[in-house]
């Protein structure tokens, strides 16, 4: 009989011991943290990627631009389309497609035609 309480004594207090239970709650919920944490980061260079291509085709449409010598007005269109790649969690394609569109002037042109009708 004594052994019995011994016994259930032990129990008691293997059930009252929470020695392991921060290591399982870590082991849980620290994969799930660093997951979420790692996609946070891809999702902020994917919109750092979009905003280095809209920058690098403003840039392009303004060059465009400075280069045309025609008469009149010319229409410069261009589409580039950013793309996250597809893996891991990520189950749907995310892409961005950026267009521009940009009116070209000879500025020069206009402004002799402007004094020649005066």
């Amino acid at each position: 009989m004594n052994r019995k309480t011994i016994n259930l004594k032990t129990i008691k207090q293997a059930l009252k011991n929470k020695r392991g239970a921060e290591m399982v709650e870590a082991a849980i919920s620290l994969p799930l943290i660093i997951l979420t944490a790692m996609l946070l980061i891809r999702t902020f260079t994917f919109y750092l990627e979009i905003l280095n291509t809209s920058l690098a085709e403003h840039m392009e449409a303004l060059d465009r631009w400075d280069a045309y010598g025609g008469t009149g007005m010319q229409v410069y269109k261009n589409t580039k389309e950013v793309k996250l790649l597809k893996g891991g969690v990520l189950m749907f394609d995310a892409t961005k497609r950026i267009k521009t569109k940009a009116y070209m002037l000879n500025e020069d042109l206009m402004v002799r035609a402007s004094e020649v009708f005066k």
